[in-house]
């Protein structure tokens, strides 16, 4: 626990920013267990090096302006006695830290960023993806081409088959019967033995557990393309 009010400030100066970049992270990778240590290695360093860019913008910011800043060294010196005479000026800085910070972080950690990373590195970054062992292929499918919309279909352990644009999916690294994945706008059903699927009425989207789904087909499509034929027939409507 921090004894100081130094020590609680670069505390909370550390944890917050990399416990917001961790959680991006998560969000938009697979899935996967961590041990404690781990969590923290990454809350603890991603941090570091968040704080050091929040700094050095907010250096920046106040060498091109004229407004206020809080004299650092007498902070770190006697930090009671500066925080009572000054602790608007400290407050409102402090609290602008963390705001550039906690943003940087949930910018470093998004979606978008890293596939900005992937474009700048090309092709050698994508094969290390791949490789990478904690990734379910569903994962590897689903987000192969980020900016286009993912068609699925289902062929299920009965022999029908059904599809849709995928909604959501389970992101556990870990394959697993027990995992489900959603499907949304016009779902097609074909029954075991039916020879064409039909679009269900009045139906806008199902969820489909992989211990029903023998094999699965992914379609990538353009934002104004057509939809693709369901295996491979054209559409029929039901009722």
């Amino acid at each position: 626990m921090p004894t100081s009010v130094v020590a609680l400030v670069i505390l909370i100066a550390l944890a917050f920013p990399g416990y917001v970049f961790q959680r991006r992270v998560r969000f938009n990778n697979p899935e996967v267990s961590r041990s404690a240590f781990d969590e923290v290695l990454t809350i603890l360093f991603g941090g570091v090096l968040i704080d050091l860019f929040a700094i050095l913008l907010i250096a920046l910011f106040g060498a091109l302006t004229s407004i206020r800043a809080p004299h650092v060294g007498e902070f770190v010196e006697t930090p009671r006695q500066y925080f009572a005479q000054h602790a608007v000026l400290v407050s409102l800085w402090f609290v602008a830290f963390l705001m550039v910070a906690a943003a940087f972080a949930s910018a470093a950690g998004s979606a978008r960023w890293q596939a900005l990373v992937r474009r700048f590195a090309g092709d050698r970054l994508d094969r290390h993806a791949r490789r990478n062992p904690n990734q379910s292929a569903w994962w590897l499918l689903f987000n192969e081409n980020p900016h286009t919309r993912v068609y699925v279909g289902c062929f299920l352990t009965d022999g029908g088959y059904v599809s849709g644009y995928l909604y959501s999916f389970s992101t556990l690294a870990v394959e697993t019967r027990d995992r489900e994945l959603t499907l949304h706008g016009d779902i097609s059903y074909r029954a075991a033995g039916a020879k064409q699927a039909m679009v269900l009425p009045n139906v806008n989207a199902v969820s489909v557990s992989a211990d029903r789904m023998q094999l699965i087909t992914v379609t990538y499509v353009e934002a104004n393309a057509p939809s693709p034929a369901p295996n491979g027939a054209g559409h029929a409507s039901a009722g």
